[in-house]
């Protein structure tokens, strides 16, 4: 399990991290999720020991990421976009990176594959697309077949069919029992790839649970004009719906709750007539800017 504790980092007068705790279990993939300078690579980070924390602590199984035997070979990471030599081969830049995790040539070829990249193994890197790349760079966190992946944007560059690829791709790995970390500043990208989130704004947590639970904030609100506004807001209160005047239309009112076929059969019963009736569900993504909207800080 990845434990994070109270984790907090301040630049100056600025708190990048603010107190954050939360924990990633094994076998499920959890989306770490907040707006563009939310603080989520600066945590990372501070996971890797790439950044000092103020205060708190990351652990992986219970240990610092400092403290593992083979702290590469136990947690793979990619953070931001890697570096290459233009030169070198796809394979070669894996051969290149192999002793530092005791990889083989063997393994090598195994996560090209893996990755999709078996094909072109032997072409040279400067040629490769930015969702390529993003391909390679995962290879080289997966060299030394570790437990832990931490991912910073892995869709980043991918097109609709690598973004599906990399679905599953993360199923299957998580399949495995592996522990498995993806930040994102967009919900859409990963929603059917997550089991939990934690989404953080302006370093400080604003939610954490598992996708389902998230998706049960979601709510149905309704645009109505009717021809007895008293009589609607008596048949709201009676039902203890939700209602406010919509400041669009000032005649009409908005009401959360209720299916447009309860709004529509309630106004029939009471004899009031409806002139627009107009619903919208609110999904998954308008939950998360909701959480997050406004709030900024640093990466």
């Amino acid at each position: 399990m990845l434990e994070v504790s109270h984790l907090t980092k301040q630049f100056g007068h600025l708190k990048a991290v603010d107190d954050l705790s939360f924990q990633v279990q094994p076998s499920r993939v959890t989306g770490f999720l907040g707006p563009n300078g939310a603080g989520k690579t600066t945590t990372l980070r501070m996971a890797l020991g790439l950044i000092r924390a103020t205060a708190g602590t990351v652990t992986f199984d219970g240990q610092p990421y400092h403290q593992l035997p083979k702290p590469m070979s136990h947690v793979g990471a990619a953070l931001e976009a890697s570096s290459f030599h233009p030169g070198r081969t796809a394979r070669n830049h894996l051969l290149f990176l192999a002793p530092s995790v005791g990889a083989s040539k063997q393994r090598c070829d195994e996560v090209l594959e893996l990755v999709g990249l078996g094909a072109v193994a032997k072409k040279r890197v400067k040629g490769f697309s930015l969702g390529m790349r993003g391909r390679l760079s995962l290879a080289a966190t997966l060299l030394g077949d570790p437990q832990f992946l931490l991912l910073d944007e892995p869709t980043n560059g991918l097109d609709p069919e690598g973004i599906a690829w990399m679905r599953g791709l993360m199923r299957h790995l998580a399949s495995e029992g592996r522990t498995i970390l993806i930040s994102s500043h967009l919900l859409s990208e990963v929603q059917q790839t997550v089991d939990d989130v934690i989404i953080i704004a302006q370093g400080k947590m604003v939610h954490s649970s598992p996708l389902t639970e998230l998706d049960k904030m979601a709510v149905t609100r309704s645009i109505v004009t009717v021809s007895q506004p008293e009589t609607l807001v008596t048949i709201a209160g009676h039902f203890g719906w939700q209602l406010q005047t919509d400041p669009t239309q000032p005649d009409s009112f908005i009401i959360t709750g209720p299916s447009a076929r309860d709004i529509g059969h309630a106004c029939f019963t009471a004899g009031v007539e409806i002139y627009q009736l107009a619903q919208r569900h609110e999904g998954l993504e308008e939950i998360f800017l909701s959480l997050t909207e406004g709030r900024g800080g640093v990466r």
